[in-house]
């Protein structure tokens, strides 16, 4: 039986070289949360550490998930644990690309670059996306990652990156509708949108 250690307690944290993966998930989910409450004594916190740094090569994806969600919203904690597991599989790093403070813009530009479509498609749902990001995901050129980032209000989309979309995908399927359903647009987009053929299409359709 897996048992986390009392916060004052000096024995070290131990448990995941257990062979069932959801006695680990347990033990990593249970760590993170004595972790996040400021339980642990300092020296208790470097050994959570160390265990989520064995964690984050865990072979079983659900124990390294539990981790990413486990940490997602948390400040203080490793950027180097951080870091590794927003670079993991998608279904790992999802809560940590879509939430996590630690990863600041640098960081997810280039998991923006060298990441996959759903590593991009979790950025882009992020909220406050800085413009510098969303020119990272733009550069994908992918019409679905585009369209879920023009869907997020909260993203900072300036005008001439705006106009840059449209140069590039306005024909491609969503993209302009998409833009249109943005609560504020630069008069420039908006009056570009307004003067193009299909817009008058399109309008009738929401009608």
């Amino acid at each position: 039986m897996l048992t986390l250690p009392l916060p004052h307690a000096t024995a070290p944290i131990a448990g995941l070289d257990h062979p069932s993966w959801i006695r680990r998930a347990m033990l990593i989910e249970q760590v993170a949360e004595t972790y996040a409450d400021g339980s642990f004594t300092p020296a208790q916190r470097r050994q959570a550490e160390d265990l989520f740094r064995i964690a984050i090569y865990d072979h079983e994806t659900l124990v390294r998930s539990v981790l990413a969600d486990s940490l997602k919203r948390l400040t203080q904690v490793p950027r180097d644990i951080v870091l590794s597991l927003a670079r993991d599989e998608a279904e790992v790093a999802r809560p940590l690309l879509r939430t996590s403070a630690v990863l600041d813009d640098d960081d997810l530009a280039a998991i923006a670059h060298e990441g996959s479509r759903a590593h991009r498609l979790a950025i882009a749902e992020r909220d406050g996306l800085s413009a510098k990001v969303a020119q990272a995901l733009c550069q994908s050129r992918d019409p679905q990652v585009i369209r879920s980032l023009i869907a997020n209000e909260t993203a900072a989309l300036p005008e001439a990156l705006l106009h840059g979309i449209l140069d590039a995908l306005e024909d491609a399927p969503g993209i302009a509708e998409a833009m249109e359903r943005r609560r504020v647009l630069p008069a420039s987009v908006a009056n570009r949108l307004a003067r193009a053929p299909a817009f008058g299409y399109r309008t009738a359709l929401r009608a």
